[in-house]
């Protein structure tokens, strides 16, 4: 599809296969769009100064989760942008919801197969690791502990995956000039 955007990047696809959302840029500011895969018509989701990354698309099809720099302490007006957090949109309300508790960057959100949580890369422990925000008890808890960083090319790359079918996790890790892929089975246990 040719998209009346400037850049595009970070496609996810609807449960059912007939939508993707995207981070679309277009006037140096970045939202969610979502493309239904046939037709192309673009429906823009979210409509503001703050930049919008990484959505996924929530197994039962009713959020998305992204990365964003709105959130607590933050104010365009002066100036002041918070880190990266993991943010919530509800597709029925339209609702934006900042996950609380969050400090340092926080990127790269991926939905539990059950939907019940999100994993996510942050560098709140010093550097980037892998974490589990738990929805239903509304606490983060670390995954990792290494020291050269679960990361891709850039801080805010891409660096991990969920197989849904198989409930494994994937991430990528940079130690000593190197990147390696690793994986998880059931991440949760």
């Amino acid at each position: 599809f040719r998209l009346p955007l400037e850049g595009v990047t970070g496609p996810s696809f609807s449960p059912d296969g007939r939508r993707i959302v995207v981070s679309g840029n277009t006037g140096g500011v970045t939202d969610l769009y979502v493309v239904d895969v046939q037709t192309g018509d673009l429906n823009r989701l979210t409509n503001d100064r703050y930049g919008d990354l990484h959505p996924q698309w929530s197994p039962d099809g009713k959020r998305i989760a992204f990365a964003s720099d709105r959130g607590p302490g933050g104010s365009l007006d002066l100036l002041r942008v918070p880190h990266w957090q993991i943010t919530l949109l509800d597709l029925e309300r339209g609702s934006i919801t900042v996950l609380p508790g969050q400090s340092g960057l926080n990127i790269n959100p991926q939905w539990a197969p059950d939907g019940k949580a999100i994993a996510y890369v942050s560098d709140r422990a010093g550097s980037a690791n892998l974490f589990l925000y738990d929805l239903d008890q509304g606490e983060h808890f670390q995954l990792t502990d290494v020291v050269g960083g679960v990361t891709g090319l850039t801080e805010y790359s891409p660096a991990i995956s969920w197989a849904h079918e198989a409930d494994r996790l994937a991430f990528t890790y940079f130690e000593n000039a190197t990147y390696t892929m690793w994986a998880v089975a059931n991440p949760r246990a």
